[in-house]
């Protein structure tokens, strides 16, 4: 009787809650109003429970095969809640996986046999045909009437199927790893003298196995190499205080080899603060020692020669002056005066040779007493400590003569061998590295200036331009292997249109000792040594590169000149050089253009007609620089078809003062158009030069009046915009009409936030975008935008930025516009501003024009060093 009550209650519970308002009236017509509302508030937030749960009910009416599902089961199954649909047991079973069917039908129908409960796990196919997991539990019971039926609750466990799967697998896999790790995982127990666990890993660094430490707990002291057994030791002392330490040490391998391993040892303590055990991890670093010991020996030794080389030299040489006594000692540079000359005749074998050689004599005769280095290619030094005598240095010196008293004998051939030597000593000539190397090479130079002197000690009246003049012959090829060479770029503009046409590749070279060195100190120094033709090749690499990179970024490229020295001309691969530059970086001849002076016409006049005949067959420009300052004649000028006259700007600047260099100007002018050459003048640097070479048709300048020569980012800036304006406000004024309000260019664009505040007079509402302002005024900006906005006073817009330390907030409205490409317009930004803040924003104008001229950096500001606007909004 209980049983049947319970079961009525539950038919009841189940009807209520799930099966729709036609089974809650039937069932309320014997209730109250107050147990028709409690049952429909369990039936609310039964279905809500359902929902957030996943799970649905059902009760399936075994004799009338009929189910009464709850709205939660028809969504699990991919189906709409559907009042008036009964699903029978088929509809239900075709839900279900086939492969999963057999299964379920067994477990119904122990249900229906046995009367009791199951648990079933199967697949089913949703409506939309996708597969998901479902836990069944179903309950056997019989109506008052005696009737079968079945309560069951079906929970939707994919994801939760899906994550056991997963961590399953990831289980496999970490057992998978860590049984094949090379690393040995190990753990012991100190109180019980026992090895508790040791990883497969264990066996191939110590080639015993884990069985074997586990046997043996000595076994893992024992294997420690004897003479490390104390650093251990101590190492371990430190786990009694609860530190993780790591160390590494050698072990004896069970095959008797010696092998580094590196340990990380980990401490567990008890709650006294006891050290009870340890684990920890241990890898075979033998490999990884073999390596750093063959590193440091490529590190600081000279390959060729096995002597150490100029790393080691410095290291050693510091170390000497910070030790506390401070000990006098000698630094000896030579070097050998005829190794360019055996390497052009007898080839780099042999003067690689020769080098060997003398480090082998070396060895013999100084390494006793001496620490000997290669310190460059020809270049040798030597450290004596300590000096105990000022006689001293010059025995130092001999010993070195007699390592060349004898001939080497190379290939047959007898070469006799005669070094430079410079000597410095400490403290007395430096009390720094930096200092004894300087002074060591100046008493180098010295002694090669003098030939006569076998070796010179230094003084300090030694003549300091000379010795940078060395240093420069000596760093220059260097200075092409480290790149510190770098170029800068000077537009020249068009006359007319001041739009940029073209620009000069400017060489320049930043010396880590000397700092910006001026091309007219170190190209003659470059065509004294030869490298001159080595330095045009490397410019016009790079240039071709520089220039595929601004065709890459969607920059407007120009033409780029780059000078030539008359040495280049006689090497037979000028030409091939050129070609396969441009070729490499896909680019059109037409965009290269070689300058080249006078004095190569007269001095190599045969070499030059066949050079620039081949590059003009390629459509490589030619342009004659510095004319008027040699010795062409109008002949020469026609005999060469050049492309392009570079007035020299002796005659530019004289023009103001001179009425007969104007004439000349104005009629040079005209010769090169009637040759059908382009003219372009050089050094123009006053507006009235400028008004005299546009009135005389002259057709491009370059100049400090319109840009000095640029780094590669200004003269990007300066691309992006296409044209330029001259430099001089007053002659700017004349040009362009006065402005109102004096404008700060800045050297790198300030970024800045722009968002709109009015549309067609209406306030509105909007995001901001980023802008990127290139100057300022007290009365508006310039800035480049990806917006596309148009030229209207009626939409008002925000700026704001950070300058100088202060957030700075501007409305405005735009007044013209420049397409600079299809992705970035250039507007003109006028403020709407009272003339209080305006003059406080002219103040700190004025400030910040003061830095910029000062450093060139301003501090507290949003200023980016972007190559270009295009690059920074990609």
């Amino acid at each position: 009787m209980k049983r049947q009550q319970g079961m009525r209650a539950a038919k009841e519970y189940f009807s209520a809650a799930f099966w729709g308002k036609d089974v809650v009236k039937s069932l309320a017509e014997d209730n109250s109003d107050i147990h028709k509302t409690e049952i429909m508030k369990i039936k609310n937030n039964l279905n809500q429970a359902q929902k957030i749960a996943n799970i649905g009910s059902l009760e399936y009416d075994v004799e009338t095969d009929k189910g009464f599902w709850s709205d939660q089961l028809f969504r699990i199954f991919g189906l709409n809640p559907q009042k008036d649909l009964f699903p029978d047991y088929q509809m239900y079973l075709s839900c279900l996986h086939q492969d999963d069917r057999l299964a379920f039908e067994k477990q119904f129908n122990r249900l229906l046999k046995e009367k009791d409960s199951v648990d079933l796990v199967c697949r089913m196919i949703r409506q939309d045909g996708e597969e998901r997991y479902i836990h069944h539990r179903a309950d056997y019971f019989a109506d008052e009437d005696g009737s079968p039926k079945i309560i069951a609750t079906i929970q939707d466990i994919t994801e939760k199927r899906r994550m056991e799967e997963k961590l399953y697998e990831n289980e496999r896999k970490i057992g998978q790893i860590y049984e094949n790790l090379d690393v040995g995982i190990y753990s012991a127990d100190l109180l019980e003298k026992k090895v508790l666990h040791f990883s497969k890993g264990v066996e191939g660094i110590f080639g015993y196995t884990a069985e074997e430490f586990i046997a043996d707990f000595d076994l893992w002291n024992n294997v420690i190499h004897p003479d490390d057994v104390q650093v251990v030791e101590e190492e371990r002392a430190r786990l009694l205080s609860g530190n993780s330490i790591r160390y590494q040490y050698r072990i004896v391998h069970k095959s008797g080899e010696v092998r580094w391993v590196n340990d990380h040892s980990i401490p567990y303590l008890n709650h006294k603060g006891e050290l009870i055990r340890v684990d920890g991890f241990v890898t075979d670093i033998t490999e990884q020692k073999w390596l750093e010991k063959r590193m440091r020996r490529m590190a600081f030794y000279d390959h060729l020669t096995d002597l150490p080389n100029r790393r080691y030299f410095d290291q050693k040489l510091q170390t000497l002056i910070e030790d506390d006594e401070h000990q006098g000692f000698a630094i000896l540079f030579f070097d050998l005066q005829r190794l360019k000359q055996i390497n052009d005749t007898f080839g780099h074998t042999s003067g690689d040779e020769l080098l060997r050689l003398v480090s082998q004599r070396m060895k013999e005769k100084l390494n006793s007493v001496c620490f000997s280095a290669r310190i460059s290619g020809d270049q040798f030094a030597v450290i004596k400590e300590p000096i105990q005598e000022k006689e001293d240095p010059a025995q130092l010196a001999e010993s070195i003569n007699q390592i060349f008293s004898e001939p080497f004998h190379i290939n047959s051939f007898e070469l006799s061998i005669t070094p430079s030597i410079g000597i410095s000593l400490y403290p007395d000539n430096g009390s720094t590295a930096d200092e004894l190397i300087r002074n060591t090479e100046s008493s180098l130079y010295h002694a090669k200036q003098k030939g006569n002197t076998r070796f010179q000690v230094y003084h300090p009246s030694m003549d300091i331009e000379s010795y940078k003049l060395f240093t420069l012959e000596q760093d220059m090829r260097k200075a092409l292997q480290n790149d510190e060479f770098f170029l800068e770029y000077q537009p020249r503009v068009d006359t007319k249109t001041r739009r940029i046409l073209s620009a000069e590749a400017l060489l320049r070279w930043n010396h880590p000792e000397w700092g910006r060195v001026s091309p007219l100190e170190f190209i003659p120094v470059a065509e004294e040594t030869g490298l001159i033709v080595d330095i045009g090749e490397y410019v016009i690499r790079r240039v071709c590169r520089q220039i595929r990179s601004w065709k890459e970024s969607g920059l407007a490229i120009v033409p780029i000149s780059v000078n030539i020295s008359p040495l280049s001309f006689l090497k037979s691969c000028l030409v091939s050089t050129i070609k396969e530059a441009l070729d490499e970086n896909h680019l059109d001849a037409s965009l290269l253009e070689i300058e080249l002076t006078e004095s190569s016409l007269i001095n190599y006049s045969e070499n030059v007609i066949a050079v620039l005949k081949e590059l003009g067959e390629m459509g490589v420009k030619i342009a004659l620089d510095d004319f008027g300052t040699g010795y062409s004649s109008i002949t020469q000028l026609k005999k060469y078809k050049f492309d392009v006259l570079k007035i020299d700007k002796t005659f530019i600047q004289a023009m103001d003062k001179n009425a007969e260099d104007a004439i000349i100007t104005a009629n040079l002018i005209q010769l090169a158009h009637g040759l059908n050459m382009k003219v372009v003048a050089e050094g123009v640097e006053t507006f009235e030069q400028f008004y005299s070479l546009r009135k005389n048709e002259c057709d491009q300048i370059q100049g400090y009046l319109f840009s000095k020569p640029l780094p590669l980012s200004a003269f990007e800036q300066k691309l992006l915009i296409g044209t330029l304006k001259p430099q001089n406000i007053k002659e700017d004024n004349v040009f362009k009409g006065l402005r109102k309000y004096v404008r700060v260019e800045f050297p790198y664009p300030l970024e800045a936030e722009m968002t709109i505040l009015e549309l067609n007079s209406k306030p509105v509402k909007m995001g901001s975008t980023k802008i990127l302002i290139e100057d300022m005024s007290a009365g508006g900006v310039k800035f480049v935008s990806k917006m596309k906005l148009p030229v209207r006073k009626d939409i008002i817009l925000l700026i704001e930025t950070k300058l100088l330390g202060e957030v700075l907030s501007f409305t405005g409205t735009i007044v013209r516009k420049d397409e600079i490409s299809d992705a970035l317009t250039n507007y003109g930004f006028q403020f709407i501003i009272e003339e209080g803040p305006r003059a406080e924003l002219a103040a700190m104008l004025d400030i910040l024009q003061s830095q910029l001229e000062q450093s060139g950096s301003v501090p507290e500001s949003r200023f980016i060093e972007t190559a270009s606007s295009l690059l920074y909004f990609e």
